[in-house]
């Protein structure tokens, strides 16, 4: 039996008992297990055990276990609150919830490849190989050896194919839901507290979703209105998941902003802000124009929020592409006082909110990276700007604690989410972080068990929430990059220690024992902008470095035993460096190849700092990926891709262009090379759409279809050999999955490790039961394969 039975020594209801009985019941099946494998818990036992143990009080760390936790059905659970006693179970409870997004009802092993992750990332002292789980450990593929990441404050609620845009909250059919516009012209509705989608995904809109706001309108009927970058403004029924009626039209350029709001007459109305400077007001009940458009100002209308004021007036304030925040008074359609400056850039982000002691404001956020609060009813600002974003603020909401506090919550192009006291205008806490790209949409609202939370959207694709009563994280400090990590390369030093060699978005460089995933030495800087771009090199004296670019259009050497530069940096790119890969030329002279965003490559001697020959050109985008490979021919060449979907391939004895240009992706945004075991060589190479594609690289052709699966572009593609001789390519998506790919079958080899956060960079290392592969993102992790769960399945 799991429980004794009884709760604090008697049941507390005869209802209570009986759930107990029956999770004491069902949780026997649990235990049932093969001694070389564990057994599928039946059906109806990952459905419901854990609401039956909700109901009889006794959802804790006895069912949930790491055994039990890959079957579960994760919406049901995440609409649950445990009760746990010990320290171990609270962990596993909060690597779980940073992996429940992810889980699949099919693969429950790959359910526990990515909670193993999230173990390693969040939980101190974890490590590989599941401590106590033999038999669930010998299921797994991706064996996480160690995972550094920065602490996790929220969880991820769901990812949305090509990015987040806008987002707005609302109750419906009595749970909380977020309503979100992407970047690929869809509307979406999702479970705040399940995170499972509550709706089909709304189509019709033609351009990016710039403008979501949800209502209940007075028939019962809750509708979002959705503005999108070609000017037009539609009108869902999300309960039916349909349109209302004809889209509002007449803005002439984008809509990027958007409110409802009560008339003092009780009309429902949408209030629309477009980029061609003009507010429209339509009324949501019978789908017509309120008024004439509000006009004056001198910018695009960017960002708004409507309010009721003490005196019952309705009032709408407007943030500008010209840096003014406007307010105006619906009924009259006139400006209410003179125009608020003061911002140096284009305002994104707009809140209204009455404070206790009646008086209007508003929090307005700045591509300058500041916020600011505002004094409507006096029209001036008040206090200091709020900074901290590094970036352009993107989006801005207000909440009231439970114990009173006024809080504005923002999101910026820094990818961080911020949370600041109104009334004193500083930080609550720590900056929330784990978006991998800007936050360009932010909303506050309140759970049903009385938690307000801030949900976020990002171009990232992530929709997240974060607790706002807490300031508790997942996991322990994090002693490294700063900023996103870009790009990784393994190497090994003088003494025999692998190592990998990461540079990230705050212009470091960054040595990492593959074994103890341990700093090792200071990092390397001298970049002033993000390293986009590591390679690793033996020069001609022996002495093993790293080889970076950077935005700031430099290459750099670094001598990785001493930790010093190398030399000068070498210059010369027009454009910010993007990619870098190093080969050996016939006459014994170590080379790095380097691309840059204004779509020249370029070839320098690594012994001497020099340029080899002329840049090569031809791209017509930003040259995003490179790679070297040697034809059967012998020739060493460098592959490159660029923005545009080009792919070439370049002598790099001759300088010379090697065929036609490989054409077939939209954009090309990374590049690996391999040898088949015919001798072929080859290069595999990913999309922005999520497509991977193999060319064979002497007749410069490509090798049967696209391998599809990743729903996000293609961030970074790494070669391996396993030891069983197959060649594989490893590939890593903005959907947040890393995928395997045999490159003989052209089959995906196992199930996908879904992460909590996208993979920007890959770097291989040999082990002895086969490859390692260093993960760079959001922190640094390594990750090896696990062959013979490999092998079993193949």
């Amino acid at each position: 039996m799991v429980h004794s039975g009884t709760i604090h020594g008697q049941y507390a209801h005869p209802i209570v008992e009986v759930q107990v009985r029956i999770t004491d019941a069902l949780a026997q099946l649990l235990s049932r297990r093969s001694e070389t494998h564990a057994v599928v818990p039946p059906a109806y036992v990952r459905r419901h055990l854990v609401e039956h143990a909700a109901a009889g009080g006794v959802l804790d760390e006895r069912i949930l276990t790491l055994h039990f936790l890959p079957y579960v059905d994760a919406p049901r659970l995440r609409g649950l609150a445990p009760t746990l006693r010990t320290s171990a179970g609270a962990q596993l409870w909060q690597a779980w919830r940073q992996t429940a997004h992810a889980w699949r009802w099919n693969s429950p092993t790959a359910n526990l490849d990515s909670l193993a992750f999230s173990l390693a990332a969040y939980v101190p002292g974890w490590s590989e190989p599941i401590s106590g789980t033999t038999k669930s450990s010998s299921t797994m593929v991706w064996l996480t050896r160690w995972a550094r990441r920065p602490r996790q404050f929220g969880e991820i609620l769901t990812r949305c194919p090509g990015g987040v845009s806008a987002l707005s909250a609302l109750m419906l059919n009595g749970r909380l839901v977020a309503v979100t516009g992407g970047y690929d012209g869809t509307v979406r509705v999702w479970d705040l507290t399940t995170g499972a989608a509550a709706s089909v995904a709304l189509t019709g809109h033609t351009g990016r979703v710039g403008a979501v706001a949800a209502v209940v309108r007075p028939d019962g009927r809750p509708v979002a209105v959705t503005g999108d970058s070609d000017g037009t403004v539609r009108v869902w029924d999300l309960v039916a998941g349909t349109a209302v009626g004809k889209p509002f039209t007449g803005h002439t350029g984008g809509v990027l902003a958007a409110a409802t709001a009560v008339l003092p007459d009780g009309r429902l109305v949408a209030v629309i802000g477009g980029f061609d400077g003009i507010v429209r007001v339509w009324d949501l009940v019978a789908g017509t124009a309120v008024g004439e458009p509000l006009t004056g100002g001198t910018g695009g209308v960017s960002a708004l929020a409507a309010v009721v004021l003490p005196d019952g007036r309705t009032v709408v304030v407007t943030g500008s592409s010209d840096g003014t925040v406007r307010v105006w008074d619906l009924v009259t359609g006139l400006a209410v006082g003179e125009p608020l400056t003061g911002h140096t850039g284009g305002v994104w982000a707009v809140a209204a909110v009455v404070l206790p002691n009646g008086r209007l404001a508003a929090v307005t956020g700045c591509e300058d990276g500041a916020v600011r609060m505002w004094d409507l009813t006096a029209s001036t600002a008040v206090g200091e700007p709020f900074t901290g974003h590094t970036g352009d603020v993107g989006a801005v909401a207000t909440v009231v604690l439970p114990d009173g506090r006024l809080i504005a919550v923002t999101g910026g192009f820094d990818r961080t989410v911020r949370v600041w006291n109104m009334r004193t205008g500083v930080p609550v806490g720590e900056p929330f972080t784990g978006h991998t790209r800007g936050v360009w949409a932010v909303a506050a609202a309140v759970l049903s068990d009385g938690r307000p939370v801030a949900v976020s959207g990002s171009s990232d694709g992530e929709v997240r929430v974060w607790d706002l009563t807490t300031t508790a994280a997942v996991g322990e400090p994090f002693n490294g990059h700063t900023g996103h990590v870009h790009a990784t390369v393994t190497t090994v030093l003088s003494d025999g220690r692998s190592i990998a060699v990461t540079g990230g978005s705050d212009g470091s460089v960054r040595v990492w024992d593959l074994d103890t995933g341990t700093a090792v030495g200071e990092p390397f800087t001298g970049h002033t902008l993000s390293v986009f771009a590591v390679a690793a090199a033996v020069l001609s004296d022996g002495r093993s470095v790293a080889v970076t670019g950077g935005s700031d259009g430099t290459v750099r050497v670094w001598d990785l035993d001493t930790g010093t530069a190398v030399g000068e940096p070498f210059t010369g790119h027009t454009g910010g460096v993007l990619t870098v890969a190093t080969a050996m030329l016939s006459d014994g002279r170590p080379v790095a190849v380097t691309g840059d965003s204004d779509g020249t490559v370029r070839v320098w001697d690594l012994d001497t700092g020099t340029a080899v020959g002329e840049p090569f050109t031809g791209h017509t985008g930003g040259v995003l990926a490179v790679a070297t490979a040697v034809l059967s021919d012998g020739r060493l060449v460098a592959v490159t891709g660029d923005s545009d979907g080009t792919v070439r391939i370049w002598d790099l004895t001759t300088t010379a262009a090697v065929g036609e240009p490989l054409i077939g992706h939209p954009g090309v945004s990374a590049v690996a090379t391999a040898v088949l075991p015919d001798g072929r060589p080859i290069a595999v190479t990913g999309d922005t759409e999520g497509a991977v594609r193999m060319w064979d690289l002497d007749t410069g052709t490509a090798v049967d279809e696209p391998f599809t699966g990743h729903t996000g572009g293609v961030f970074a593609v790494a070669t391996a050999v396993l030891p069983d001789g197959r060649p594989v390519a490893v590939t890593s998506s903005s959907d947040g999955t890393v995928r395997m790919w045999d490159l003989v079958t052209h089959a995906p080899l196992t199930h996908p490790l879904e992460l909590p956060d996208a993979v920007s960079g890959i770097g291989v290392a040999d082990g002895l039961s086969g490859p390692w592969f260093v993960f760079a993102g959001v922190g640094v992790a390594c990750v090896r394969l696990n062959v013979f769960a490999l092998q079993s399945r193949v």
